[in-house]
């Protein structure tokens, strides 16, 4: 009947809407994986060298271990990395590396002949996203044992571009000692994060572009201690920066230290 054929065209439209949607759904969720994994598993790292030791050290008078870092046994610095070192040295600038479960190595950097087996003073496995960006640092173990132990310290990078007019800061203590820190601006006589701990970052501080040319510095927390003091800083339009604090007053030639760097 009439009623029939009708029904059949309606089941029918039916079914192959039903079809229709479910297939978009399969291609969607493809297309998601598709993009996740795109570019091909890359991360992005910008690499530090925070550990304090005098040794081991291939040069003489000892002065630390210079290093270079290794991803899945691949060289990933340019240039080799001694205390206080940072690459990429470009401002905001992060290095391509394997995304996903990884091993990370701190291998110290020969300059002439092959490498030991004792070359490598720290090694993990970590897991880096994919299209995101990771510091890896080469940090001190806290307390310091005798004799010193690098280890390794992995910092999913997070941080939104700043409003317009707008710009970020935070800090990031690596002094390695049991002391608090809180970043102060001397110049507007300002506490800019809360007191942090050793191996610790703040959350990430939005100031206007209008705030003044500043001194910033670290303060023991909660009273007006100078520890260091970094060179003055004038924010930029939505630019984000980390404060790297770093040093160890027990050891030689490794004075508390106050710098910035660009992290977007």
């Amino acid at each position: 009947t009439q009623n029939k054929v009708i029904m059949k065209r309606i089941l029918l439209s039916s079914l192959i809407a039903a079809v229709f949607i479910s297939s978009c759904n399969k291609n969607d969720l493809n297309e998601t994986k598709i993009w996740d994994a795109n570019p091909a598993n890359t991360s992005l790292v910008k690499y530090l060298n925070s550990y304090t030791a005098l040794t081991p050290s291939i040069g003489a008078p000892a002065n630390g271990p210079t290093i270079d870092y290794y991803i899945n046994n691949k060289k990933m610095n340019a240039t080799a990395m001694a205390y206080s070192g940072l690459y990429p040295v470009v401002g905001g600038g992060f290095a391509a590396a394997p995304g996903g479960p990884v091993n990370i190595k701190a291998v110290l950097n020969r300059p002439t002949g092959g490498g030991v087996a004792s070359d490598t003073i720290a090694s993990g496995s970590f897991i880096l996203g994919p299209g995101v960006a990771h510091s890896v640092i080469l940090v001190d173990t806290l307390p310091n044992p005798t004799p010193f132990n690098p280890i390794l310290m992995v910092v999913q990078e997070s941080v939104s571009m700043p409003a317009y007019g707008f710009f970020k800061l935070r800090l990031m203590n690596l002094v390695a000692t049991n002391e608090v820190y809180e970043l102060y601006n001397s110049t507007t006589a300002t506490v800019v994060t809360p007191g942090i701990s050793y191996k610790n970052l703040s959350a990430w501080i939005e100031l206007p572009t209008s705030t003044p040319n500043s001194v910033y510095q670290i303060r023991l927390a909660g009273t007006n201690t100078v520890m260091a003091t970094a060179t003055a800083l004038t924010g930029g339009n939505q630019r984000s920066y980390t404060f790297w604090a770093r040093g160890n007053p027990s050891v030689t030639g490794r004075t508390r230290t106050l710098s910035s760097y660009i992290s977007q």
